[in-house]
């Protein structure tokens, strides 16, 4: 502990007790967890430290995921055992801990940053930009995974989503295609935007044009929602020329339009081609199954936790690593 610290000046710093400190940074019932962020945020300031034996000096990595991944089974869960296992082969332990909407809106740190300390941060998927600058402003070596925060310059690992894209809608202009569709939500996710433009250069590298009556693009949403996609749906059926193939921002939305169309009584692949993008395990469960750009889940880990020691062990600027995808026919997509 400081000698020039005590928890008096914490206290007086805040304006709380003394005893309201002592609750805090001994975590005890007591004080709510905003205040308790708000004791440990005052005990760095005053290079305040405590003498708990659950503090650890060395080889650990913070591993963050927002509330709303929690759940997933189809993307994530492979991305977080393969950072476990790239971490131990490096001598690291990867503690995993989620950040809820309340933790995440008040700005605050799990429990497990105060008890352990981390040598570097790993965040996964997307988070508001104001937690991330604060994650940021504790300077820890910090590196993001499958999204980057443009604005913050980051080290970050994604997955080359208008590159991805580009290849395989150019997989289905080089089938014969030349009146394409894409189904996404790209005004509200990163990727969807990144994919988005990829579909466009593609088209114009081809030199074909874009129709938007064929694009479902507009949701704020971060996928397209089944209300949404079917009333789009109806709206083709009542086209007299309609797309031949369909380019889909992720498997969920590809999955789910081959379920519409085959519900109309459009063939797949006879009528209408349908492509998606990640490869979940769904798109080989489906039928037809389905051809998508298969994402690099367990290389984005192994390349986060490789920069992430290098910052840790080396230092240097921030970077920006982009994984190429690989294009995994099946058959969903025939010729037009």
């Amino acid at each position: 502990m400081s000698s020039k610290t005590s928890m008096q000046d914490i206290a007086n710093l805040l304006g709380i007790s003394k005893n309201a400190v002592s609750l805090a940074l001994n975590h005890k019932a007591g004080v709510s967890e905003e205040l308790r962020s708000r004791v440990f945020e005052a005990a760095q300031q005053l290079k305040y430290r405590t003498e708990s034996k659950t503090r650890k000096k060395q080889n650990h990595l913070l591993v963050l995921f927002p509330e709303y991944i929690q759940n997933d089974k189809n993307f994530y869960y492979e991305v977080f055992w393969s950072i476990e296992k790239r971490a131990k082969e490096n001598g690291y332990t990867a503690i995993i801990s989620g950040v809820t909407k309340d933790m995440e809106r008040l700005l605050i740190l799990p429990d497990l940053y105060h008890e352990i300390a981390f040598s570097g941060i790993l965040v996964i998927g997307v988070f508001n930009p104001a937690y991330v600058r604060k994650l940021k402003e504790l300077e820890t070596p910090i590196v993001t995974v499958d999204h980057c925060y443009d604005d913050l310059q980051l080290d970050s690992v994604v997955t080359a989503n208008a590159e991805g894209a580009c290849s395989i809608v150019s997989y289905l202009i080089r089938k014969g295609h030349r009146q394409i569709g894409f189904i996404g939500a790209g005004s509200m996710s990163k990727s969807f935007r990144e994919r988005w433009f990829g579909f466009t250069n593609a088209m114009s590298d081809a030199g074909l044009a874009i129709d938007k009556t064929f694009c479902l693009i507009g949701s704020n949403k971060p996928e397209a929602p089944e209300d949404e996609l079917a009333s789009f749906m109806d709206t083709m059926s009542g086209l007299s020329v309609r797309p031949t193939a369909w380019f889909c921002a992720n498997d969920r939305i590809a999955i789910s339009l081959i379920q519409h169309l085959t519900a109309k009584g459009y063939h797949v692949p006879n009528v209408m081609s349908v492509v998606g993008f990640d490869d979940i395990e769904a798109a080989q469960m489906v039928r037809p199954r389905l051809t998508t750009m298969h994402v690099q889940r367990e290389q984005l880990a192994f390349e986060a936790v490789d920069l992430l020691l290098r910052r840790i062990e080396k230092g240097g600027v921030p970077s920006k690593i982009s994984i190429y995808g690989e294009l995994i026919e099946r058959d969903s997509c025939g010729k037009a």
